[in-house]
């Protein structure tokens, strides 16, 4: 056990959201010897399977800070941890900041960091290059891609290509926003990637920089990512051309502590960000870290709400190395719409020599209904090799392996990456 894990263990830790992804932290924070609480509004909870494995639940909204503050002192919590959303986040750092508290996004521009306008110009007067923007009622030069400015995921997002498109996108992008903003600009087809930063004490090391393997869908809805391979092939580039300029925009942004990702495109020696994440990362990329470089940084998360540190700086960035000696992959399983009737296969995939976790979404007897969502993926298979080679293999053996069968008997997966791609 850490000095760290030392410190805390025993101590009660409140984690906003008990979805399927709460599990990961429930189940993290109980083995640095955590007493943890999850909360959420949803009293059925087959709704909120994180319940199931706390050590106790409450049926409490985690935006309702004033109920959570006297619940926190009556039950002697003494830290308090967002879950996969970026409201959460939100509410985190307001009952945090009532409690007295430490949280890691005390002093951070939330604002900045989750309103796509905002960002953008962050992103411009730190020097990151931006893609090209329009007004309503400009003239546009088509294809653009049409956003709420502050919804993430793929909601109310469409692609438009011509004008006749534009109207009914921009009203879809409008119903999505809560502040009513709407962000129209270039949409750009390159090579996509994900660059992650581990920030303790206001200095800012690259984790991880991965690229992403995109499925389309159509024209006229978004992509879904298939496969995310680690080390990016863009990686050199970016640390030559663009690390110190993204340095520049996390001190901008005001952030001092944490994990921020960076949805990005690369056109020539540009990485461009357009869809920033100050949160625990969907991909669960920690995974493939601590396999590869030993660094896990929902374990810093954890201290940090804990104790007001994310661990010890000198040997946070000397573990923190986006050249990876080995080959990390993550394997999202997408599926179409259904009721799932059976699942077979994932036990033997556990086992396979290069498989190193698997976070299951969805279960027998749940129903998908969405197209182009990110709610379509059963579930995240996490690898790493020693080369590109087992990797694909692996993939291939998974696909082999993995059945998933809806009631009428048809296959549900989809979107199965060409082992191909893997690595180019």
């Amino acid at each position: 056990m850490s000095c760290l894990e030392s410190a805390i263990t025993k101590r009660k830790l409140l984690v906003l959201g008990a979805y399927s992804t709460e599990i990961e932290i429930v189940e993290e924070a109980r083995k640095m010897g955590l007493y943890v609480i999850v909360t959420d509004n949803h009293e059925d909870w087959t709704d909120a399977p994180a319940k199931y494995v706390a050590d106790e639940a409450w049926d409490i909204s985690w935006s309702d800070i004033d109920t959570l503050k006297t619940q926190c002192e009556l039950s002697g919590v003494m830290g308090v941890m967002a879950g996969f959303s970026e409201r959460r986040i939100l509410c985190a750092q307001k009952l945090c900041a009532v409690l007295g508290k430490p949280f890691y996004a005390e002093g951070a521009q939330l604002n900045c960091i989750l309103d796509k306008v905002l960002f953008k110009q962050a992103c411009i007067d730190s020097g990151v290059t931006v893609p090209r923007a329009y007004r309503y009622g400009d003239e546009i030069e088509f294809p653009v891609i049409v956003k709420p400015a502050d919804n993430g995921g793929s909601k109310g997002i469409t692609v438009c290509h011509c004008e006749e498109e534009f109207e009914p996108a921009y009203q879809k992008a409008l119903a999505a926003s809560d502040n009513k903003t709407v962000v129209i600009e270039q949409y750009i087809v390159a090579d996509e990637t994900m660059v992650y930063f581990t920030v303790h004490n206001g200095v800012a090391d690259v984790s991880a920089m991965c690229d992403r393997y995109m499925h389309h869908f159509g024209t006229d809805i978004t992509q879904l990512p298939v496969g995310y391979f680690y080390p990016s092939k863009h990686l050199g580039v970016f640390l030559e051309y663009n690390l110190e300029k993204f340095r520049r925009l996390i001190r901008n942004l005001g952030i001092r502590n944490g994990l921020i990702a960076f949805q990005s495109f690369v056109i020539g020696n540009d990485v461009i960000p357009f869809d920033p994440t100050f949160r625990l990362d969907g991909t669960m990329t920690y995974h493939i870290c601590e396999a590869i470089t030993g660094s896990n940084v929902l374990k810093m998360l954890i201290g940090y709400s804990m104790t007001g540190t994310m661990g010890d700086d000198g040997l946070i960035t000397r573990i923190e190395n986006p050249r990876f000696k080995k080959i990390g992959f993550e394997l999202p399983v997408l599926l179409r719409n259904g009721t799932i009737r059976t699942i077979t296969g994932l036990d033997e995939i556990r086992y396979l020599d290069h498989v190193i976790h698997i976070h299951q979404i969805h279960f027998v007897g749940e129903t998908l209904s969405k197209t182009a969502d990110f709610s379509q993926i059963l579930c995240r298979i996490h690898m790493m090799a020693d080369s590109v080679q087992a990797i694909k293999d692996t993939v291939e053996r998974i696909y082999e392996v993995l059945s998933v069968v809806d009631e009428c008997g048809e296959d549900m997966i989809i979107c199965r990456i060409n082992s191909e791609r893997i690595g180019h």
